[in-house]
């Protein structure tokens, strides 16, 4: 940690002693400027054009619509978390704040605004306020675990300002309940205000942040606070999209989930500005533009991703929760910046877009779908995405560092792995992500190089984990070549993680890509002196079917096609692994908090001296 950091932490700590106060006494707020709602001029158009809601959803827990959420309950351990002080709970400790997640998400209240924007929104309306109302009561200023992350302050006033039009007439009836949610709103703004993330602590939880300050100073501009809190969110997210996103519009996390994430958010400011009459500047529009490009060009026809680094369900706001995040951003970002290519993925309007840009969707013309072509290199992301003639078949490599900062906290050790999609999905795929806080064992494993289709040596990852979210020594990759002609492609790169072995070992992996058929030639060499153990990993769709394996080949079935990996060398071992426990291998997550078993190809070795293990992947349409 450098000084300014230790010294940016010192102060935070020397607050603690008020911070406290404040909680026992509860700070008195101004008294707001505040006049009954009209619909025209609030920046968000009210609609209830989405599909009935049936139930709320929480990770891989359902709970009836009409719930009424215990606060301050971990719903999938079932434990009760303290109510103390925000200031003196450890969340990073599950036995005071148990799963901390499953306690947070209900109170971001994203179910609230998903609801507020149903077809059946108008008879819960009165649902949405009693929820707001528990939440008011359950938690005054500073008590308990809500308080203590800015990012769930930020997230919580973005549900309450998209909902606020569907409960407008109660909010003006309940006096009571008016003031004392405007007070809470205050006490949020301010809060995030001065709590935001900094160092390396500003990731995307100060992107959040400061969408939150921006976006609910504007549409609860009740105090004249709100005009200085705004002015200073915007001026800092026009230095943020440029510092944690590249010129190539990839997110520095390298996370795929967490571009999504930041992506509706730096949206959905963009959008308020827009909808102020008072634009963000033409270079933020122009980060926004290449972010929707990237994933525009990783995506299959189906809108499935290659889903790479840390992932937590996190959405940046929500309206449905029909609507995916790729689905949302992509048709806002079509219509803003007038690229029909970007609005294949959903054919009908999105209630993000009927809500936030309702004079940009009569210009959905399904019938215009012509785009530029792909992008092949990202090179300040370090990734490189190529594809057949027919653009059936596509393949992801990275070469890029392990993520954002110092902490690199959302990265995983998968220097130089690969993603092949075939038709509409991704055939080798990311093991996904599964858990941060709890099951430290499987968060190791998921992060790890096993996971990941890549190389390892000795069993060892290629950067050293020392924290749920933090690296010690890291991995660092490099492009060495990348040749590009109407035939085929030719990569190579190679990483140093593993220099900080007793004998030092550089991966290089070579790979060439045939334009017409999909097939690739892949070369993993490894430069050292001594003896080594090698392991090579390729994980395979869930839903893959061997169909044999033998002599260093491996047949297998998925949907119509048939792969074949095989390889010319003599000196390896190769088996097919699926859902084992000791060691853990063959298993992905694809949505928070849940696993399945899977067909990941292990191809072992036992080499001296500078070696090579080559590999071949042949696809049949």
């Amino acid at each position: 940690m450098r000084p300014a950091e230790i010294a940016w932490r010192a102060r935070s700590s020397v607050t603690l002693p008020l911070d406290w106060v404040h909680s026992i006494a509860q700070p008195a707020t101004p008294t707001p400027h505040w006049t009954p709602l009209r619909a025209a001029p609030y920046l968000i158009q009210m609609h209830a054009c989405g599909a009935s809601m049936e139930h709320i959803r929480v990770f891989d827990r359902k709970f009836p619509l009409g719930f009424e959420f215990d606060w301050h309950r971990d719903y999938h351990d079932g434990r009760q978390v303290d109510r103390r002080f925000a200031g003196a709970l450890n969340i990073r400790d599950s036995a005071v704040v148990g799963d901390i997640k499953y306690v947070w998400e209900p109170s971001r209240h994203q179910h609230l605004s998903a609801l507020a924007f149903a077809a059946n929104a108008e008879q819960h309306a009165g649902y949405i306020v009693q929820s707001i109302d528990s939440w008011l009561n359950a938690n005054p200023y500073l008590r308990g675990v809500h308080w203590t992350s800015s990012l769930e302050l930020a997230e919580r006033v973005l549900s309450w300002a998209l909902l606020y039009p569907r409960i407008a007439k109660q909010v003006a009836h309940d006096r009571d309940f008016r003031e004392r949610w405007l007070r809470s709103i205050y006490l949020h703004l301010a809060r995030i205000a001065h709590k935001l993330s900094l160092y390396s602590s500003a990731n995307n939880h100060l992107i959040g942040e400061l969408v939150g300050l921006y976006v609910g100073s504007s549409c609860f501009d009740f105090w004249p606070n709100c005009r200085v809190w705004r002015h200073s969110a915007r001026r800092s997210l026009e230095r943020e999209i440029r510092f944690q996103v590249g010129e190539d519009g990839v997110n520095r996390e390298q996370a795929i989930g967490y571009h999504l994430f930041t992506l509706e958010l730096l949206l959905l400011a963009f959008i308020t500005a827009r909808n102020t009459e008072t634009p963000f500047s033409e270079g933020y529009a122009k980060r926004l533009w290449a972010m929707t490009q990237f994933l525009d060009t990783v995506a299959t026809s189906t809108g499935d991703l290659p889903w790479y680094g840390d992932s937590d369900d996190a959405r940046g706001f929500l309206f449905s929760e029909g609507e995916t995040a790729l689905e949302v951003t992509t048709q806002l970002a079509g219509l803003l910046f007038d690229e029909p290519a970007w609005l294949r993925f959903r054919t009908a309007p999105t209630q993000a877009a009927r809500a936030l840009v309702p004079d940009l969707v009569p210009k959905l013309d399904h019938s215009a779908r012509a785009g530029f072509p792909p992008r092949e290199l990202f090179a300040d992301a370090g990734m490189a995405c190529v594809r057949t003639n027919d653009g059936k078949i596509r393949l992801l490599m990275d070469f890029g560092p392990l993520g954002f900062n110092d902490t690199a906290a959302h990265g995983h050790a998968d220097a130089l792995s690969v993603w092949l999609s075939i038709g509409d999905e991704y055939f080798l795929v990311d093991a996904g992500t599964y858990a941060y806080h709890s099951h430290p064992e499987w968060r190791r494993f998921f992060r790890g190089t096993a996971a990941h289709n890549t190389a390892r040596v000795d069993r060892r990852d290629q950067s050293e984990m020392t924290g749920r979210f933090l690296w010690g020594s890291k991995a660092t990759a490099r492009l060495l070549r990348l040749e590009s002609n109407s035939e085929y492609v030719t990569i190579e790169a190679e990483h140093d993680g593993y220099e900080r072995l007793p004998d030092p070992v550089i991966h290089r992996r070579s790979l060439g890509f045939d334009r017409a058929t999909g097939s690739i030639r892949m070369e993993d060499s490894f430069q050292c002196a001594g003896r080594h153990e090698i392991e090579i990993f390729f994980h395979m769709h869930e839903e893959a079917a061997l169909l044999g394996a033998v002599d260093r080949e491996v047949r297998v079935a998925w949907r119509e096609h048939r792969v074949v990996f095989s390889s010319p060398d003599q000196n390896a071992r190769w088996d097919v692994v699926s859902g084992s426990q000791s060691p853990k291998l063959g298993w992905r997550s694809r949505r928070f908090n849940q696993k399945q078993p899977i067909a990941t190809l292990r191809i072992r070795a036992e080499i001296e001296g500078p070696s090579r293990i080559r590999t071949h992947l042949n696809v049949y349409l």
